[in-house]
């Protein structure tokens, strides 16, 4: 009997950032050792001045941003898959997305998926920024009924200083 039926999945919410490289391979670890399959969720956010479309030059306004954040999930996917080969997880990992404000669509298809863990990066602002910007990840853990694990990707000497 394969009681890996039985295992609810985790779900890497990415943006395509470091702190998603960094996520991705966190929940790679996790999966190993629990056996659990892998969602990866990208959450597509209209700007306010292009809904629905991703201007690629001042006047272009033709490019659908689904179709804008599929390519770059599969270019996202591809460069992982080359940059850690120990991705194995890749080649049986959903992709998926949804439109939205990142934190409650996040939360959303979670319990639609009824995953056991959420993983996110994050770029761990603080200060001014962070009372302004405030953080994705943050949000998703305070409003998630499931366990958030945020992970910062690891930063270089110049970056930290800023």
């Amino acid at each position: 009997m394969d009681d890996t039926k039985d295992i609810k999945p985790v779900l890497v919410a990415i943006d395509f950032s470091a702190d998603s490289e960094a996520a991705l391979l966190w929940a790679n670890r996790y999966i190993k050792q629990n056996h659990a399959p892998l969602i990866i969720l990208h959450v597509v956010h209209d700007p306010a001045d292009a809904p629905g479309f991703y201007r690629k030059e001042k006047d272009d306004w033709t490019e659908p941003l689904a179709a804008v954040a599929n390519r770059m999930a599969k270019e996202f996917v591809k460069e992982m898959e080359s940059k850690h080969p120990e991705l194995s997880c890749l080649k049986e990992t959903r992709i998926e997305f949804v439109s939205g404000l990142p934190p409650g669509r996040i939360v959303e298809f979670a319990k639609k998926e009824q995953v056991q863990l959420i993983v996110m990066g994050s770029c761990g602002r603080s200060g001014i920024s962070h009372i302004l910007l405030g953080s994705v990840a943050e949000r998703v853990a305070q409003i998630s009924d499931v366990p958030v694990v945020i992970v910062k990707s690891p930063r270089n000497k110049e970056e930290k200083d800023d």
